[in-house]
Protein backbone atom coordinates (compact mmCIF):
# COMPACT_ATOMS: atom_id res chain seq x y z
CA UNK A 1 0.00 0.00 0.00
CA UNK A 2 1.24 3.29 -0.58
CA UNK A 3 1.42 6.17 2.04
CA UNK A 4 -0.48 9.19 2.26
CA UNK A 5 1.12 11.72 0.33
CA UNK A 6 2.86 9.57 -2.91
CA UNK A 7 1.65 6.97 -4.98
CA UNK A 8 3.19 3.73 -5.70
CA UNK A 9 2.41 2.33 -8.80
CA UNK A 10 1.71 -1.34 -9.07
CA UNK A 11 0.66 -3.34 -11.92
CA UNK A 12 -2.85 -5.75 -11.96
CA UNK A 13 -4.35 -7.19 -14.26
CA UNK A 14 -3.16 -4.72 -17.25
CA UNK A 15 -3.82 -2.14 -15.34
CA UNK A 16 -1.37 0.41 -13.16
CA UNK A 17 -2.54 1.18 -9.61
CA UNK A 18 -2.27 3.35 -6.66
CA UNK A 19 -4.12 2.72 -3.27
CA UNK A 20 -4.27 4.83 -1.18
CA UNK A 21 -4.39 3.42 2.57
CA UNK A 22 -7.66 5.45 3.33
CA UNK A 23 -9.34 6.36 0.07
CA UNK A 24 -12.44 8.45 0.05
CA UNK A 25 -12.70 7.78 -3.45
CA UNK A 26 -11.26 5.27 -6.02
CA UNK A 27 -10.40 7.37 -9.36
CA UNK A 28 -10.60 5.62 -13.00
CA UNK A 29 -8.24 7.90 -15.80
CA UNK A 30 -8.31 7.48 -18.93
CA UNK A 31 -6.14 9.83 -21.19
CA UNK A 32 -5.76 11.37 -24.51
CA UNK A 33 -4.39 9.94 -27.74
CA UNK A 34 -0.83 8.76 -27.19
CA UNK A 35 -0.38 10.57 -23.79
CA UNK A 36 -2.90 8.39 -22.32
CA UNK A 37 -1.37 5.28 -23.69
CA UNK A 38 1.67 6.54 -20.78
CA UNK A 39 -0.71 7.90 -18.44
CA UNK A 40 1.82 7.32 -15.42
CA UNK A 41 4.73 9.70 -16.83
CA UNK A 42 2.61 11.62 -18.89
CA UNK A 43 0.19 13.28 -16.00
CA UNK A 44 2.04 12.48 -13.58
CA UNK A 45 1.78 15.95 -11.64
CA UNK A 46 -1.84 15.29 -11.55
CA UNK A 47 -2.05 11.94 -10.60
CA UNK A 48 0.45 12.93 -7.24
CA UNK A 49 -2.17 15.22 -6.55
CA UNK A 50 -4.98 13.50 -6.87
CA UNK A 51 -3.64 10.86 -4.81
CA UNK A 52 -2.46 13.34 -1.72
CA UNK A 53 -5.99 14.38 -2.05
CA UNK A 54 -7.21 10.84 -0.42
CA UNK A 55 -7.99 9.12 -3.82
CA UNK A 56 -6.88 5.53 -4.93
CA UNK A 57 -6.15 5.86 -8.71
CA UNK A 58 -6.42 3.14 -11.26
CA UNK A 59 -4.76 4.16 -14.74
CA UNK A 60 -6.11 2.65 -17.61
CA UNK A 61 -3.85 2.97 -20.35
CA UNK A 62 -5.59 3.94 -24.07
CA UNK A 63 -4.91 2.06 -26.82
CA UNK A 64 -1.44 2.97 -28.86
CA UNK A 65 -3.00 1.52 -31.95
CA UNK A 66 -3.90 4.08 -34.85
CA UNK A 67 -6.32 1.82 -36.55
CA UNK A 68 -8.29 1.76 -33.75
CA UNK A 69 -11.33 3.53 -34.65
CA UNK A 70 -14.13 1.12 -32.94
CA UNK A 71 -14.09 3.44 -29.82
CA UNK A 72 -17.66 0.63 -28.88
CA UNK A 73 -14.39 -2.16 -28.26
CA UNK A 74 -12.47 0.18 -26.60
CA UNK A 75 -14.93 1.11 -23.70
CA UNK A 76 -16.02 -2.13 -23.68
CA UNK A 77 -12.48 -3.66 -22.78
CA UNK A 78 -12.19 -0.89 -20.57
CA UNK A 79 -15.32 -2.33 -18.92
CA UNK A 80 -14.12 -5.53 -19.15
CA UNK A 81 -10.91 -4.33 -17.66
CA UNK A 82 -12.34 -2.77 -14.44
CA UNK A 83 -14.54 -6.31 -13.87
CA UNK A 84 -11.45 -8.21 -13.93
CA UNK A 85 -8.87 -5.47 -12.31
CA UNK A 86 -11.38 -5.51 -9.05
CA UNK A 87 -10.78 -9.30 -8.39
CA UNK A 88 -6.90 -8.60 -8.29
CA UNK A 89 -7.67 -5.64 -5.91
CA UNK A 90 -9.63 -7.84 -3.30
CA UNK A 91 -7.01 -10.49 -3.78
CA UNK A 92 -4.17 -7.86 -3.07
CA UNK A 93 -5.95 -6.37 -0.28
CA UNK A 94 -6.28 -9.86 0.89
CA UNK A 95 -2.64 -10.22 1.07
CA UNK A 96 -2.18 -7.51 2.44
CA UNK A 97 -4.30 -8.45 5.38
CA UNK A 98 -6.46 -5.26 5.32
CA UNK A 99 -9.39 -4.93 7.45
CA UNK A 100 -13.55 -5.24 6.34
CA UNK A 101 -13.59 -1.77 5.99
CA UNK A 102 -11.26 -1.38 3.98
CA UNK A 103 -12.47 -4.15 1.73
CA UNK A 104 -15.70 -2.30 1.58
CA UNK A 105 -14.84 0.66 0.37
CA UNK A 106 -13.12 -1.37 -3.08
CA UNK A 107 -16.30 -3.98 -3.02
CA UNK A 108 -18.91 -0.87 -3.35
CA UNK A 109 -19.40 0.26 -7.16
CA UNK A 110 -20.64 3.53 -6.00
CA UNK A 111 -17.12 4.37 -4.45
CA UNK A 112 -15.16 4.08 -8.14
CA UNK A 113 -15.08 7.26 -10.12
CA UNK A 114 -14.40 7.93 -13.24
CA UNK A 115 -11.70 11.07 -14.70
CA UNK A 116 -11.06 11.37 -18.77
CA UNK A 117 -9.38 13.87 -20.52
CA UNK A 118 -9.96 14.36 -24.14
CA UNK A 119 -10.92 11.71 -26.84
CA UNK A 120 -10.39 9.28 -23.24
CA UNK A 121 -13.55 11.06 -22.95
CA UNK A 122 -15.82 9.26 -25.26
CA UNK A 123 -15.15 6.05 -23.68
CA UNK A 124 -16.54 6.98 -20.45
CA UNK A 125 -19.61 8.60 -22.08
CA UNK A 126 -20.30 5.33 -24.17
CA UNK A 127 -19.84 3.08 -21.09
CA UNK A 128 -21.95 6.01 -19.75
CA UNK A 129 -24.75 5.54 -22.10
CA UNK A 130 -24.64 1.68 -21.88
CA UNK A 131 -25.61 1.93 -18.10
CA UNK A 132 -29.15 3.08 -19.17
CA UNK A 133 -31.89 0.36 -18.37
CA UNK A 134 -31.76 -1.85 -20.73
CA UNK A 135 -35.19 -1.60 -22.85
CA UNK A 136 -34.66 2.28 -23.58
CA UNK A 137 -30.61 1.66 -24.11
CA UNK A 138 -31.71 -0.76 -27.38
CA UNK A 139 -34.29 1.94 -28.27
CA UNK A 140 -32.23 4.48 -28.29
CA UNK A 141 -29.17 2.21 -30.03
CA UNK A 142 -31.34 1.41 -32.60
CA UNK A 143 -32.67 5.00 -33.38
CA UNK A 144 -29.22 6.23 -33.22
CA UNK A 145 -27.08 3.68 -34.86
CA UNK A 146 -29.12 1.71 -37.63
CA UNK A 147 -27.16 -1.11 -39.39
CA UNK A 148 -25.10 -1.28 -36.54
CA UNK A 149 -26.84 -2.16 -33.97
CA UNK A 150 -27.27 -5.99 -33.74
CA UNK A 151 -23.58 -6.32 -33.87
CA UNK A 152 -23.03 -3.50 -31.13
CA UNK A 153 -25.75 -6.11 -28.96
CA UNK A 154 -23.61 -8.77 -29.41
CA UNK A 155 -20.68 -7.57 -27.85
CA UNK A 156 -22.26 -6.23 -25.08
CA UNK A 157 -24.13 -9.23 -24.27
CA UNK A 158 -20.32 -10.86 -24.64
CA UNK A 159 -19.53 -8.82 -21.25
CA UNK A 160 -22.20 -10.77 -19.01
CA UNK A 161 -19.92 -13.03 -18.56
CA UNK A 162 -16.90 -11.25 -17.30
CA UNK A 163 -19.41 -9.03 -15.21
CA UNK A 164 -20.73 -12.88 -13.55
CA UNK A 165 -17.35 -14.83 -12.94
CA UNK A 166 -15.72 -11.18 -11.58
CA UNK A 167 -18.68 -11.25 -9.10
CA UNK A 168 -18.63 -15.11 -8.33
CA UNK A 169 -14.36 -14.97 -8.03
CA UNK A 170 -15.19 -11.77 -5.36
CA UNK A 171 -17.93 -13.96 -3.53
CA UNK A 172 -15.19 -16.85 -3.30
CA UNK A 173 -12.51 -14.50 -1.56
CA UNK A 174 -15.36 -12.01 0.75
CA UNK A 175 -18.07 -14.38 1.36
CA UNK A 176 -19.04 -12.85 4.10
CA UNK A 177 -19.28 -9.29 2.35
CA UNK A 178 -22.17 -8.68 0.19
CA UNK A 179 -20.82 -7.00 -3.01
CA UNK A 180 -23.45 -5.04 -4.59
CA UNK A 181 -23.81 -5.83 -8.56
CA UNK A 182 -22.62 -3.34 -10.72
CA UNK A 183 -24.45 -2.28 -14.25
CA UNK A 184 -21.88 -0.68 -16.57
CA UNK A 185 -20.85 2.69 -14.99
CA UNK A 186 -24.26 3.30 -13.36
CA UNK A 187 -23.95 5.37 -10.12
CA UNK A 188 -20.16 6.09 -10.73
CA UNK A 189 -19.58 9.86 -11.10
CA UNK A 190 -17.03 11.24 -13.94
CA UNK A 191 -15.25 14.33 -14.43
CA UNK A 192 -14.42 14.81 -18.40
CA UNK A 193 -11.28 16.85 -18.85
CA UNK A 194 -11.44 18.95 -22.47
CA UNK A 195 -13.92 16.41 -24.13
CA UNK A 196 -13.49 15.12 -27.63
CA UNK A 197 -15.81 12.67 -28.96
CA UNK A 198 -15.61 13.64 -32.75
CA UNK A 199 -12.25 12.22 -33.22
CA UNK A 200 -11.99 14.80 -35.57
CA UNK A 201 -7.90 17.55 -35.72
CA UNK A 202 -9.45 21.00 -36.24
CA UNK A 203 -6.65 23.47 -36.78
CA UNK A 204 -7.09 26.14 -34.26
CA UNK A 205 -10.08 28.60 -33.93
CA UNK A 206 -11.09 27.75 -38.04
CA UNK A 207 -13.69 26.26 -39.08
CA UNK A 208 -11.49 23.26 -41.50
CA UNK A 209 -11.31 20.13 -39.86
CA UNK A 210 -10.02 16.77 -40.50
CA UNK A 211 -12.12 13.92 -39.93
CA UNK A 212 -12.08 10.12 -39.62
CA UNK A 213 -15.01 8.28 -41.64
CA UNK A 214 -14.16 5.07 -39.78
CA UNK A 215 -15.15 6.24 -36.39
CA UNK A 216 -17.92 4.18 -34.68
CA UNK A 217 -19.63 5.94 -33.56
CA UNK A 218 -18.69 8.91 -35.46
CA UNK A 219 -20.09 12.28 -34.18
CA UNK A 220 -23.39 12.84 -35.59
CA UNK A 221 -24.41 9.16 -34.05
CA UNK A 222 -22.63 10.13 -30.59
CA UNK A 223 -24.57 13.31 -30.52
CA UNK A 224 -27.44 11.42 -31.48
CA UNK A 225 -26.80 8.86 -28.23
CA UNK A 226 -26.30 11.60 -26.04
CA UNK A 227 -28.71 13.62 -26.70
CA UNK A 228 -31.60 10.78 -26.75
CA UNK A 229 -30.69 9.63 -23.13
CA UNK A 230 -31.97 11.96 -20.40
CA UNK A 231 -32.07 9.73 -18.13
CA UNK A 232 -28.57 10.23 -17.72
CA UNK A 233 -25.21 12.39 -16.92
CA UNK A 234 -26.23 13.30 -13.90
CA UNK A 235 -23.72 12.47 -12.10
CA UNK A 236 -21.71 14.09 -14.73
CA UNK A 237 -19.16 17.33 -14.31
CA UNK A 238 -16.85 18.89 -17.41
CA UNK A 239 -13.66 21.11 -16.80
CA UNK A 240 -12.25 22.88 -20.12
CA UNK A 241 -9.87 25.29 -20.75
CA UNK A 242 -10.69 28.93 -22.48
CA UNK A 243 -7.64 28.41 -25.16
CA UNK A 244 -8.60 25.17 -26.33
CA UNK A 245 -9.52 25.20 -30.06
CA UNK A 246 -9.31 21.54 -30.31
CA UNK A 247 -12.36 20.38 -27.66
CA UNK A 248 -14.17 23.79 -28.06
CA UNK A 249 -17.38 22.16 -30.22
CA UNK A 250 -17.52 19.11 -28.07
CA UNK A 251 -17.48 21.21 -25.00
CA UNK A 252 -20.35 23.63 -26.23
CA UNK A 253 -22.17 20.63 -27.10
CA UNK A 254 -21.68 18.65 -24.17
CA UNK A 255 -22.43 21.65 -21.88
CA UNK A 256 -25.48 22.21 -23.48
CA UNK A 257 -26.78 18.52 -23.10
CA UNK A 258 -26.07 18.43 -19.28
CA UNK A 259 -27.63 21.89 -18.86
CA UNK A 260 -31.02 20.07 -20.29
CA UNK A 261 -31.24 17.57 -17.82
CA UNK A 262 -33.98 17.81 -15.59
CA UNK A 263 -32.16 16.56 -12.42
CA UNK A 264 -29.91 19.27 -10.35
CA UNK A 265 -28.11 22.43 -11.80
CA UNK A 266 -24.94 20.85 -13.97
CA UNK A 267 -21.72 21.13 -13.00
CA UNK A 268 -19.47 22.95 -15.36
CA UNK A 269 -16.11 24.97 -14.91
CA UNK A 270 -13.24 26.61 -17.36
CA UNK A 271 -10.27 27.14 -16.28
CA UNK A 272 -7.04 29.06 -18.07
CA UNK A 273 -4.95 26.78 -20.17
CA UNK A 274 -5.44 24.98 -23.35
CA UNK A 275 -6.21 21.14 -24.28
CA UNK A 276 -3.40 19.93 -22.53
CA UNK A 277 -3.35 21.49 -19.04
CA UNK A 278 -4.08 18.02 -17.79
CA UNK A 279 -0.11 17.26 -18.81
CA UNK A 280 1.20 20.16 -16.90
CA UNK A 281 3.49 20.59 -13.73
CA UNK A 282 1.27 23.20 -12.70
CA UNK A 283 -2.01 21.65 -11.84
CA UNK A 284 -3.13 22.72 -8.31
CA UNK A 285 -6.25 24.74 -9.76
CA UNK A 286 -7.10 21.82 -11.80
CA UNK A 287 -6.52 19.51 -9.08
CA UNK A 288 -9.07 21.56 -7.11
CA UNK A 289 -11.88 21.75 -9.25
CA UNK A 290 -11.49 18.06 -10.20
CA UNK A 291 -11.97 17.15 -6.39
CA UNK A 292 -14.63 19.80 -5.38
CA UNK A 293 -16.91 18.35 -8.35
CA UNK A 294 -16.21 14.68 -7.49
CA UNK A 295 -17.09 16.16 -3.73
CA UNK A 296 -20.96 17.75 -5.15
CA UNK A 297 -21.02 14.50 -7.29
CA UNK A 298 -20.78 11.68 -4.19
CA UNK A 299 -22.76 13.59 -2.06
CA UNK A 300 -26.04 13.63 -5.22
Amino acid sequence: MSDNTQPNFINLSHTQVALHPNPKGIIQFIGSFIFGSFPAWSYKYLHEYLFAQGYSLILYRFPLNLLQFNHWEVALELLKEQYNLKVEIIKFLKQEHQPDNVLNIYLNPTNYLWLGHSLGCKYIILLEILSNEPKKRSQILQKCLNKDFDKLINEINSIEPARQTSEAAIHQLVPQTKSSSQVFIRNQPSVLLAPEISNTVRFIKSKWRISNPWTNPNQKQTECLIRSSKELFNLTGIISFNLDGIAEDDVDFLVEQIKQRSFQHYLYKELQGWHFEPLSIYIENLGTAIVNLFDELQHR
